[in-house]
This record gives structure tokens, sequence and C-alpha cells, in this order.
């Protein structure tokens, strides 16, 4: 009889451990699992792989959602179910709804709101391979609608921006094989989703800046990840090698976001890892986000240290100008300001002259390139040209006065705000 009670009693702690809960705590509400405030809806959410943090496969026997305490659902409570695997992390429009062909209908009929939640039980578990992200998929098919404080009933969380698709109208019942476009949203139901075992120690987080393979970091950057459910505190570590922790070694801080105290090498390739701590336990087998700082401040920076050109056609690419500094301040020599950016010179003969700036395919930023005669200190200005927008390339052709230095700063055109200047070339053409 002892035996029998003690393997009923394992094999009830082993039901309870076979669970993972994702943000039950949550207090927020969304349009997810279903819209309450439309009288249809269809929502789609990507749950990926780290953030379940499954110990193996397995049947995924139930899902739970949670309603806000002074919510009803009644006139919401038609549903139809949908699991799925999928390799998106995120859904890349309004549009990019996974087909339905890659989806399995696990459940059909009513729910209803019970303790604050909505409990449903699958006919037919569905296999979840532990590979793929996971994809939970619903529609609510009742006409009526739920009139509730906040509107929508059931509580979400934040997480991976564009992880939730929904359509929500009063139209007609949608079809899952052609949707229309719908919305996204940077959020997820509260879930807890039965039958698979969480592993013993808490998810990686998901570190949202710096991204992967990011160049050009700020040299006192503020690292961001997304917080993990049931996580106490994180541990930081950064180093300049895979793994490395010769910057930073595991240092724990009780945010989501951290600062190094000490600015960052420029021009460095850097190895960042973030882990989570539960108790004593903390999370295993996260990756490296590696990422480059800026390149060190150009040389250029300063109209002292322009860069003069003495033989023509003269070209320089500029890789380096994002570190560029705004030095005393704004250039006022010309009626219409600009950032201090980098500079160029050279000597006028009596001949014509074309200054040009052009920035390379697909870029955005936008110089202005101002041209004075004299020199640093005492500058008088030839004209400051700014007519393209972001990405255009900018021109100006003008006499010289034979024995002149002219210089050039080429900065972003803003008059009052510090802005980052970008990758360009210039050239410098005697006519």
């Amino acid at each position: 009889m002892k035996k029998i009670l003690l393997l009923s009693l394992l094999s009830i702690i082993s039901v309870l451990k076979a669970q993972i809960s994702l943000n039950i705590g949550s207090p927020a509400v969304g349009t997810a699992p279903v819209s309450s405030f439309f009288s249809y809806s269809y929502v789609q959410q990507i749950y990926p792989k780290q953030e379940l943090n499954a110990s193996a496969a397995g049947n995924i026997t139930g899902l739970t959602f949670y309603v806000d305490p002074s919510a009803t659902i009644n006139d919401s409570s038609d549903w139809t179910v949908y699991i799925g695997h999928t390799s998106k992390t995120a859904f890349a429009s309004g549009t990019d709804w996974i087909p339905a062909s890659q989806l399995t209908q696990v459940f059909a009929g009513t729910v209803t709101k019970t303790n604050n939640k909505v409990e449903i039980t699958l006919a037919t578990p569905f296999a979840y391979n532990n590979t793929d992200n996971l994809v939970i998929a619903a529609k609510e098919n009742s006409q009526s609608i739920d009139i509730n404080n906040f509107d929508e009933a059931f509580h979400v969380y934040p997480h991976v921006p564009n992880s939730t698709l929904y359509y929500k109208g009063d139209r007609a019942v949608i079809d899952p094989a052609s949707p229309p476009g719908g919305i996204r949203a940077d959020y997820k139901s509260s879930v807890t989703i039965s039958g698979l075992t969480p592993k013993p120690t808490p998810a990686c987080p998901f570190v949202n800046f710096p991204v992967n393979n990011a160049q050009f970091i700020s040299l006192t950057p503020n690292f961001k990840w997304l917080p993990v459910s049931g996580a106490d505190s994180y541990k930081v570590s950064l180093g300049t090698s895979a793994g490395g922790t010769d910057v930073i070694n595991q240092q724990t801080v009780n945010a989501t976001e951290f600062s190094p105290s000490i600015p960052l090498n420029p021009n460095t390739s850097y190895y960042l890892k973030v882990t989570s701590v539960t108790g004593n336990l903390q999370s295993s087998g996260c990756s490296d986000v590696v990422f480059s700082t800026v390149p060190p401040v150009p040389l250029n920076d300063a109209c002292s240290g322009a860069f003069a050109a003495s033989a023509f056609p003269y070209t320089y690419t500029q890789s380096d100008a994002m570190s560029a500094t705004n030095n005393s301040g704004f250039i006022t020599t010309c009626p219409d300001a600009m950032n201090d950016g980098t500079w160029f010179k050279f000597t006028g003969d009596g001949g014509q002259f074309t200054v040009k700036i052009t920035m390379p395919s697909g870029s955005t930023y936008d110089p202005q390139m101002d041209i004075y005669s004299g020199a640093c200190g005492s500058l008088t200005c030839v004209n400051a040209v700014d007519n393209g927008g972001g990405g255009a390339a900018e021109t100006y052709t003008f006499t010289t006065t034979a024995g002149t230095d002219y210089f050039i700063n080429v900065g972003a055109y803003e008059e009052t705000v510090d802005m980052p200047e970008n990758v360009f070339t210039i050239s410098i053409t005697k006519l």
C-alpha cells in the first residue's frame, strides 16, 4: 500500500513538473490569444525554442491562458486552436502569416473562464520537436463581443518585437487558409504549456542590443535584453575572444540593461554573454553576441588636421566619419549652420574646381558640405551646399583665387543638433 501511494505521489509530481509557464503574472492585456472586443479574430504567436527552454521534445497536452479578473469572455468563447513548428522568430509584415498547411488543429469548441484562466485540453497531443520555434494560433468565431474595462481580456507580456500577428474585425469568421492583412504586436499571451518539461536551469535571455554581428557600436554602450520568466537576476560577461571574460566577468545585474563602467576600445570586436539566474541556478549554453565598436576619432576631425589635396583628381573615402566629434560646436561661418564633421583642404590656382560628396549605395546619410577660404580660426564662407536629401550627392563648382587655401567641412546638415556622420567619398577635380 505504501509503495502504491509513493508511486502515485511521484506520478503527480511528474505531471506538475511537465509544464512550462511563461510570465503568468503579467498584468497587461492585449489581443492574444484572441480578441474579446471584436466579433471575430485570428491570432498567431511565436514562442522561440530558447524561451520555452524545454528539456527535451515532448507532447503538448494542454494550454492555459490567463484572463484579467475584471474581464468577461462569455461572448468570445467559440475558439479553434492550432499549433505548429516554425523557423520564424518574428513576423516580417502584416501579411507574413504562417501558412495553415504548417499548423495542426488541436481544439475546437467553447472555452470558459474559471479562476481567471482558460484551460484547453488537447484531444490529441501535439508532438513538439524541441528544435524549431513553436507557433500557437487561435481564431474566435462568436459574432458577439465582450465589453470590458480595458477592451481586451487576456494577459500578455512584452517580448521579441513583432512576435504576434493578429487580425480582428466584425464582418466574418476568418479563414486561416487566407487571412487578411493584420497588425503585428510586440507582446504574447501569458501561457502555461502542459506536457513539456522545463530545463532545471532558467532560459537564456534574448539580447536585443546589440544584435549579433553589429558594427559601429558606441564605446559607451547600454546593453539590453528581454526579461526571462522567473529570473531573479542576470550575469553579464564581456571579452575580446569567444567566451571571454577579460573585460567583465560574471557581473550580477538586477535589471535588464547594463552599461560598462569604463569606455570600450575603438575598432575592437567584443563578445557579450548574458545569463539568467533563478535561486542558485544559472542558465547554461547561452550564445555570445558578437559586436565591434566604432573606429577611433578620425585624424581630420578638426580643421587643424584637415587632409590636404595636392594632386588632382583627389578622391578619399571617409569610412571612420561616424567617430567624428563636434569639437567646439556647430559651424556657423556660413548662414546655413551645420555639424562640425571631417575636414579637407586644397590651395587654389585661379582655375575652376569641382567638389563632390557621394554616399555608398543604400546609404541614407544626408551630409552638408561647407566650403571656406582663409585659415582655421579665421574662415570666410564660400558656400554652404545642402541640396539633396538622404543618400543624395552634393556638388559645387567654383573659381578659385591663386594661392588661397580652401577648407571643406563635411558633416551632418542639422544646425542645432549634434548628429553622427557616416561613410562618404569626397572628390576634388580641377576643370
